[in-house]
């Protein structure tokens, strides 16, 4: 007799589909068959039982950048999270100005802590003014369950010089951490986008311009060659051309770790969007920028094939007067850079994705969850159903027809990017650690019952050789 078994419903076990029960006590899954019995019955007829989903790319709660704050903070973020289906995030600890990256860490884990309502991990940040001393932080950060670190080749205040982009490999090669890269060149940014500004060309479709798929391609192929002489694993975040999407698997090609991330904004949304009048096409600035047809179908297929490893949401949520500001006619220049998708992210996919058959269950399992849980820790506990991890499930209604929009989502961003689109499937049921978190379209848990994840570090033994490891001279 198990504490909760769910019944009659259709699971998705590694690559297959089963029709099964699955028994959970204390917080994990127990056992997986038929007959199961429970001292608590959840019914799952005619849903799909699916892990619940982990987003490794989102932001709630960071200090103000660009004049704004998050509309979201861990409580209405998690929330909007679940019922998206998604079960644990691993957003960042950002640092605000004078802040190190264990102060923003800090930071990150006094905000979230009684707040949210799923589990979560976080991601470091350096910048050029974390600190001199980012080996020490880094190391000391790995004793507290962090292993992973983030960096921007680009944004003012963010964007680290190469001095520093080589320290942070090392230091991640020794730890056995992954390195996430914003990957865009800033000085081609700053460049193209002065001369817009001088030539009178501002309106918002000039974003496009302003961050064109040459200067993504330019930067990702530096970062990745960076990645190749140091020997660590490293990340592309948010891919959204085809020509970095390229310059991944030609490094990969090489015997470069190198992982891809997109998320759905380069899919469902194109550059065209930004050609609209201006308070319609703010909707739609965010940086990589949206891209053109070409892309959409190159990253299509490179989800299905593998060329691409996390499908993550990039969540960046801000209110849209803040987005806009004051401009009565906002411009590229002036427009806040991000847009929500953290409840969005897996039902866009399951809809277009999975019920299509562009992906087969496998593609849409690795990309939801079982990925994100090996790259950055969590396998040991989440990311899969199987005996013995965290019992994080979605119970999804597959005939589910319902329509996306501002008024339907959780978030307290007041607008999003797909308002008015349709898709089919939609998590009915939501649980963390076999608790429901969502039922019957209801938040169930208090805030605070979401819980900080130690995540576990690769084998620094693992990691690629380093150049200065290399013997060219034995070469045949």
């Amino acid at each position: 007799m198990h504490e909760l078994a769910i019944k009659g419903g259709r699971v998705a076990i590694d690559d297959g589909w089963v029709e099964c029960d699955v028994g959970i006590d204390d917080g994990r899954i127990a056992a997986i068959g038929n007959g199961l019995s429970g001292r608590a019955l959840l019914d799952a007829s005619g849903r799909w039982v699916m892990p619940g989903g982990i987003d490794a790319h989102c932001h709630l709660d960071q200090p103000v950048w660009g004049g704004a704050g998050n509309a979201d903070d861990f409580e209405s973020g998690t929330i909007s999270a679940a019922f998206g289906g998604t079960t644990c995030i691993i957003p960042f600890g950002m640092p605000g100005p004078d802040m190190s990256t264990i102060g923003a860490v800090d930071r990150a884990l006094d905000r979230a802590a009684g707040r949210a309502v799923i589990d979560y991990g976080l991601h470091a940040v350096v910048t050029m003014g974390t600190g001199a001393d980012v080996e020490a932080q880094l190391s000391q950060l790995a004793g507290r369950g962090i292993a992973s670190v983030k960096l921007f080749m680009t944004y003012e205040g963010f964007a680290i010089d190469d001095d520093l982009f080589f320290r942070i490999l090392d230091a991640a090669h020794g730890l056995g951490w992954i390195v996430m890269v914003h990957a865009e060149n800033d000085a081609a940014i700053r460049r193209t986008r002065q001369r817009l500004i001088d030539l009178g060309r501002t309106d918002i479709r000039y974003h496009v311009v302003a961050h064109s798929e040459t200067m993504e391609r330019e930067a990702t192929h530096r970062a990745l060659a960076f990645a190749e002489m140091t020997g660590t694993r490293m990340t592309i975040v948010h891919v959204s051309s085809w020509q970095s999407a390229e310059e991944v698997a030609r490094a990969r090609m090489r015997g470069v770790d190198a992982i891809a991330e997109t998320c759905p904004q380069y899919l469902f949304v194109g550059s065209a969007d930004l050609d609209r009048p201006a308070m319609d096409a703010a909707r739609f600035v965010f940086s990589p920028p949206p891209r053109s047809p070409r892309s959409h179908e190159h990253l299509w297929q490179a989800l299905i094939d593998g060329g691409i490893d996390l499908w993550s949401s990039d969540h960046s949520p801000y209110w849209f007067a803040d987005k806009i500001g004051r401009s009565q006619t906002p411009a590229f220049n002036t427009t806040l850079s991000g847009i929500p998708g953290i409840e969005t992210r897996l039902p866009l996919l399951f809809s277009e994705g999975l019920l299509t058959g562009r992906l087969t269950l496998g593609r849409y399992l690795d990309l939801t969850s079982r990925n994100a849980a090996s790259i950055y820790g969590l396998a040991h506990a989440k990311g899969r159903i199987a005996v013995g991890l965290d019992a994080d499930l979605a119970l999804w209604d597959p005939t589910a027809r319902w329509t996306l929009g501002h008024a339907a989502l959780h978030s307290r961003v007041d607008f999003t990017p797909y308002e008015g689109r349709t898709v089919t499937g939609k998590p009915t049921d939501v649980l963390v650690r076999g608790v429901p978190v969502v039922a019957d379209g209801a938040l169930q848990v208090q805030p605070g019952f979401g819980r900080f994840l130690a995540r576990t570090a690769a084998d620094p033994a693992l990691s690629g050789k380093p150049v200065e490891e290399t013997t060219p001279w034995l070469d045949s």
